[in-house]
């Protein structure tokens, strides 16, 4: 697993780039991204959560609901089945995820970054 600090970071930015996600994370959302940490949930599933509440969230045509905390994702991961983290299946959710949203949702600064910036030119439309 990564060392703390760069988990914490990189859960962070998991969430705030998330569709819907606020610009800056609470307090309570550092405590979620520990908690993660402490549980021992690999960024690899929690990038896979992400994807999968942002798409139960998707209707077409309309605006995502707003996701307030990291604690929402916290209980999509409680809620995980076996069947949910199959490899053909995570597979689908990440290219479903990409082509609704043209973004990968990992664990990477360097996506992170351009995510950002493909938010705040989405913003402005």
């Amino acid at each position: 697993m990564t060392d703390r600090r760069t988990y914490l970071a990189d859960a962070i930015r998991l969430y705030l780039d998330s569709p819907g996600a606020p610009r800056r994370a609470s307090r309570s959302d550092w405590a979620v991204a520990t908690t993660l940490y402490n549980r021992g949930v690999p960024l690899e599933i929690l990038a896979h959560v992400v994807r999968l509440a942002t798409l139960r969230r998707h209707r077409p045509g309309a605006a995502l609901e707003p996701v307030h905390s990291l604690a929402y994702y916290r209980r999509v991961l409680d809620q995980l089945t076996p069947e949910a983290l199959d490899p053909g299946y995570v597979n689908y959710v990440a290219r479903s995820y990409e082509a609704l949203f043209g973004e990968s949702a990992t664990p990477s600064s360097q996506g992170a970054v351009s995510h950002r910036q493909n938010r705040a030119v989405s913003d402005r439309r």
